[in-house]
């Protein structure tokens, strides 16, 4: 199976345009079976639109929405959050609530039980993360480790905008001093690996890495010119062996379209 997570920026490109048609086109030409949206507002920005459901319906896909912030009176503020989409259908999907939900951006974790045919259904988790603080990003990850638990032992899939940074992709102490005055010179918090850590521990093997994917490659933010490998795809530790292939997507569309490049993964699953 083909598995894509893609942070789609609200349904903007970088010039504030719709982005509707660019993510249709970057997705269908991956020829996704699963993908794992961050940042979907449902329906789209403008009022009375439904971009996750066209899109949908354009790819041939079913799809599932997991509010973070719900909806405002004003049209220009509707629901918001993570969704999945499958070429399978959907049997069941609950959108959990992930704390500390701080003032500037509530986080959440979609979950979506997909009928894939002659096996067993298969869970598929949606996560998008703080982008501040790895504290705060490590409480979440604690809050969404109560719900993966459950899956513990079978085969499931877990993928998004960690906002968080691998060890893996900075191995040398150079590597390490660069990325600190890489966010020095931004005035972003010094360069912690906490969280990827984190998950890892918990049992989860990154796709990217194995892969073969080499330190330093697949970075998927900022799209126009990636230097940060932020969005994952990861499956548990005991499937490993099932990752073919992960890959971020570059290329003139997917550079466009998003403030984010998708990940793509080929499994054996």
């Amino acid at each position: 199976m083909r598995v894509l997570t893609y942070n789609v920026h609200g349904w903007r490109a970088e010039d504030g345009r719709s982005n509707e048609d660019l993510v249709a086109e970057v997705i269908g030409d991956a020829a996704a079976d699963i993908v794992g949206l961050n940042e979907v507002f449902n329906p789209g920005p403008a009022q009375g639109e439904a971009c996750l459901q066209r899109l949908a319906l354009r790819l041939g896909l079913h799809y599932a929405f997991g509010a973070t912030q719900p909806a405002h009176p004003h049209p220009a503020h509707p629901p918001y959050g993570n969704a999945v989409l499958s070429r399978w259908p959907i049997m069941a999907h609950a959108a959990h609530h992930l704390s500390p939900q701080v003032s500037y951006g509530k986080r959440g974790l979609l979950e979506a039980r997909l009928a894939l045919p002659a096996r067993a259904p298969l869970t598929v988790y949606v996560t998008h993360l703080d982008h501040r603080a790895e504290d705060v990003r490590l409480a979440q990850w604690s809050a969404a480790s109560t719900w993966l638990a459950r899956d513990r032992g079978r085969p499931h899939l877990l993928l998004g905008d960690f906002n968080a940074l691998a060890a893996a992709d900075y191995p040398s102490p150079a590597a390490r001093e660069g990325l600190a005055a890489y966010q020095a010179q931004r005035g972003w918090p010094a360069p912690a690996f906490d969280l990827l850590e984190a998950v890892l521990r918990a049992g989860y093997a990154d796709a990217f890495v194995h892969a073969g994917g080499a330190p330093g490659r697949g970075a998927t933010f900022p799209a126009d010119q990636p230097e940060r490998r932020i969005d994952f795809i990861f499956v548990p530790q005991p499937f490993a062996a099932a990752v073919r292939s992960c890959s971020a997507l570059a290329g003139a569309g997917a550079s466009s379209a998003s403030d984010h490049l998708p990940v793509l993964a080929d499994l054996d699953l």
